[in-house]
């Protein structure tokens, strides 16, 4: 595969969606939502929903229970069925949890809405679960068309395979000879088609390369492998337009599938990336049942801002809340921004801002009052990451607005300690270690790079407050398999442990999707724990993964997910 050290960021965490070149609907930029007007008080009378069984709070203060009041959609009592006995009335409806454990809601601090919503029917070909070639060709075989006759599919990811070997025109073209195919690459800076899907874009073997972009060609002829952003918006232009209600519809869908995972409260990481400032009110028109903040993107943020939107405008449900800069690319696609060159490459990727221009523009969010996200993946881009926080706070504490950086996958122990000085605070991709651990060690890093790969306890350590997200859909809502990652370190491959220094216990990384996800997403005075004042936000699990081994806690699954203290999913 053809490597460009200038790229433009990944979908999933970038700036410059390669699917905004399929997505162009015009859609309305309502008035931005009025900023959040929340209420303290706890709300009085009986309870209205009483929910009783092995309950966890992770409230120190009170770590057991066994039945909980919920009136108005807010915890009103904690404690044992007896203490509750005062709470209810004729009218309370009550939901006995039976066996299992409930802890808080989860709490997922960064995935993508917007691009999975584009790509939420697409055929799944990755390969983080061993599937090869072959594997991907039968599904892609069988698969129905998305829209009208096209068969697409995203998440390849050749990285994981011997080889690394592209999906070429002649094996898509074995597959589905008849209608046009096009499959998304993982880091969303390549596409591979077949021949009806070139044709259908107009692109031949005469078909000059766009500047910024190529057609891979094998003795001048097409091998259906398309790089970058410039040369795959033809053929994305080339597909039927997705609409409106589509888009929205499977808005709705991710945040139910969010739910069945135990997230009752998530966060886009770049609101603005697809549909640019519109996707604000389409998230505020969108039917959520779990609640939802956004961050968002800086590069359509001006945009976005005309509007009038403040930080945490909006209400219970969804609110704006945060300002997200993507300033490097993928470790695994090789667009992370590193100090040293990949692994028998002579490059080492590049940043997607200059210091003085990121340090610039997060002045600007820092300034009117928004929480930063910065996307950081190589330890090359941390480094310009700190730099520009170290100018923004000129002195003052990151803690205030609880600043992160996000990823922060290869991470020096000098730089965490600059984090904890500056009070800024890392969201692990944790499962970053499970899916690419061996790639990273055998083909990418090296082994004495991936030992500094989500360094969790050397963060605790120091006493920072990290978060661990999915970044979905690079990888799906999976928080207990990021759970046992964080405990046990273990590749999914090779089962070989990356740096076992780095582990920890399992209420450490519970907390990491927990307390302290509520606190990196300034929701901690409603989430993160069950106690009198909080929402309701409940996860009914069949065992306590706190109380398993640590090789079974990816096991544990979700029962119920309450909302307000409404089941909102059940298995």
């Amino acid at each position: 595969m053809r490597m460009l050290e200038a790229h433009h960021p990944t979908c999933s965490c970038g700036a410059a969606s390669p699917l905004a070149a399929w997505a162009r609907i015009e859609a309305p930029q309502p008035k931005a939502p009025e900023p959040i007007r929340r209420s303290s008080a706890v709300p009085t009378g009986p309870a209205e929903i009483l929910i009783t069984g092995r309950i966890h709070t992770l409230n120190p203060a009170q770590p057991l229970a066994e039945a909980i009041g919920v009136r108005d959609g807010r915890i009103i009592a904690v404690g044992s069925r007896a203490e509750l006995e005062g709470v209810i009335s004729a009218s309370t409806t009550l939901v006995d949890a039976g066996d299992g454990t409930i802890y808080p809601g989860l709490i997922e601090p960064h995935m993508h809405y917007w691009g999975s919503a584009l790509t939420l029917d697409w055929v799944d070909c990755s390969t983080r679960d061993g599937a090869g070639i072959d594997d991907i060709v039968a599904k892609l075989t069988a698969a129905e068309p998305v829209i009208e006759d096209w068969v697409l599919g995203q998440l390849f990811d050749p990285s994981l395979l011997p080889g690394e070997p592209d999906l070429t025109r002649a094996i898509l073209d074995a597959a589905v000879p008849d209608r046009p195919v096009l499959v998304m690459n993982a880091s969303m800076h390549f596409l591979y088609v077949n021949t009806v899907a070139l044709t259908r874009a107009g692109i031949d073997d005469d078909t000059p390369d766009p500047v910024g972009g190529f057609y891979g060609r094998h003795d001048g002829h097409l091998t259906g492998v398309v790089g970058e952003l410039a040369a795959m918006e033809s053929l994305l232009a080339a597909l039927p337009q997705p609409t409106t209600e589509y888009l929205v519809n499977n808005l709705v869908r991710i945040n139910r599938n969010a739910l069945a995972a135990g997230y009752t409260r998530t966060q886009d990481a770049t609101t603005g990336g697809v549909l640019g400032a519109a996707e604000v009110g389409l998230f505020h028109q969108a039917d959520f049942t779990g609640r939802v903040g956004y961050a968002i993107l800086d590069t359509v943020a001006d945009e976005i801002l005309s509007n009038g939107l403040t930080p945490f405008a909006g209400d219970d449900l969804c609110r704006a809340t945060a300002w997200k800069f993507v300033a490097d690319g993928s470790n695994q696609g090789r667009t992370g921004y590193q100090r040293e060159n990949y692994l028998g490459r002579d490059f080492r990727g590049s940043p997607n801002y200059d210091t003085a221009s990121l340090t610039e523009r997060m002045r600007r969010a820092h300034s009117l009052g928004w929480p930063i996200m910065v996307h950081a993946n190589g330890d090359g881009e941390i480094d310009q990451a700190l730099a520009a926080y170290r100018a923004v706070l000129d002195g003052s504490s990151g803690l205030q607005l609880r600043h992160r950086i996000e990823h922060c996958s290869f991470t020096h122990p000098e730089q965490l300690d600059q984090m904890a000085e500056l009070g800024v605070s890392p969201s692990f991709l944790m499962n970053h270690i499970y899916f690419w651990g061996d790639a990273f060690v055998e083909n990418i890093m090296g082994p004495d790079k991936t030992a500094l790969l989500d360094p969790f306890a050397s963060a605790r350590a120091r006493g920072l407050r990290v978060s661990m997200h999915s970044d979905y859909t690079v990888t799906d809502f999976l928080p207990f398999r990021e759970i046992q990652t964080a405990v046990t370190r273990r590749t999914r491959g090779s089962g070989q442990v990356i740096n076992a220094a780095e582990r920890v216990s399992a209420s450490e990384a519970l907390r990491a999707k927990t307390i302290d996800a509520a606190w990196q997403t300034h929701s901690d005075d409603v989430a993160g724990t069950i106690e009198v004042g909080k929402f309701a936000d409940l996860v009914h699990l069949d065992v306590d993964p706190l109380a398993v081994a640590s090789d079974a806690i990816a096991q544990t699954s979700v029962l119920q997910t309450f909302v307000a203290g409404k089941e909102v999913y059940t298995r």
